[in-house]
């Protein structure tokens, strides 16, 4: 979904945007997070197409396709880098409902365009990647959260579209394990999303990782929203109703990755259908998380997912 082609009332409506306006304490500013380092790829072999060449997009470019968004939208000063959502107006709350998950993701669209969000602007490397889009993909990335929800807007376009497509995750933090719900919100009715967001979600929100280090506008607040998703608890897929994941077949057996990404691990199990993100992370030096695979562990995971293409989803 990072990619983007990856589509209750008032009283209730009324209730969640009273206040706001304030920011969120969830990042730790005592200690400020570490820069992202620049998108590199590594030359593993495990992309299926060269890594995408934006050397001829310039800063300046970047600068004038994301300010088409509205520039009283983006660029805002900030203290904290999430904003704060005022209490959920029903206590207690044991598993949101689809109508109030639906209203923190317009909630957050509106605070967006009223100006009151704290996006980070940034041109990313997963959005511009083997099979979404070869063309630089242009991001506003928001983060919203109180007791109940940690709320995500993703304001997104290529470099060639002419409007802005928006895009919601909202973590219900209500259940255990928490729901991790996907909208796009272009439509009239925000549409629930399956198949299309799961195969770079299937656990939750991803980091922000620009493409370029001077193809993002405020690398501070890049960080701390990346330190932010990075603190999150480990959720569920949500699968709207008459989605239901199909049958990926084997879950990925090598034990360097699937120490964590296993039933029994910290992170959902990995299949063939997330080749994608799975190519991309390890070929970028992203993952593993704390040290570089070694050639013969690159060999064995580029012949598993030669050989476990993603599975043909219908919509």
């Amino acid at each position: 979904m990072l990619n983007g082609i990856v589509r209750l009332t008032r009283l209730f409506a009324g209730a969640v945007l009273l206040g706001c306006l304030s920011s969120i304490q969830a990042v730790d500013e005592a200690v400020a997070p570490s820069l992202i380092k620049p998108a590199v790829s590594t030359d593993t072999g495990l992309l299926k197409q060269p890594s995408l060449d934006l050397s001829k997009f310039t800063t300046e470019e970047f600068t004038s396709l994301s300010s088409s968004v509205g520039l009283q939208k983006i660029h805002k000063p900030w203290t904290n880098a999430v904003v704060t959502l005022a209490p959920h107006p029903r206590s207690p709350v044991n598993g949101l409902n689809e109508n109030e998950v639906k209203e923190y993701m317009r909630q957050a669209r509106l605070l967006f365009d009223e100006g009151k969000a704290v996006p980070i602007s940034d041109t990313g490397l997963i959005s511009t990647q083997e099979d979404v889009i070869r063309r630089p993909m242009l991001n506003h990335i928001s983060a919203f959260s109180n007791d109940v929800a940690r709320v995500y807007l993703l304001v997104q376009k290529t470099s060639t579209d002419e409007g802005w497509g928006y895009f919601s995750i909202v973590q219900d933090l209500t259940t255990d394990p928490p729901s991790d719900y996907f909208a796009d919100l272009n439509e009239k009715e925000i549409k629930f999303e399956g198949h299309s967001c799961y195969k770079c979600h299937s656990s939750g929100p991803l980091a922000i990782h620009p493409a370029r280090g001077d193809l993002v506008s405020d690398p501070q607040l890049a960080a701390a929203i990346s330190r932010h998703i990075a603190q999150q608890p480990i959720g569920r897929f949500h699968w709207p109703q008459g989605k239901t994941p199909p049958d990926y077949g084997e879950q990925l057996p090598l034990r360097f990755c699937a120490k964590c990404h296993s039933e029994d691990g910290t992170r959902e199990p990995l299949f063939g259908v997330h080749s994608h993100p799975m190519r991309i992370l390890v070929d970028f030096g992203y993952m593993p998380p704390k040290r570089r695979l070694s050639a013969d562990e690159i060999a064995e995971l580029k012949a598993w997912l030669d050989s476990h293409r993603p599975p043909v989803v219908t919509p």
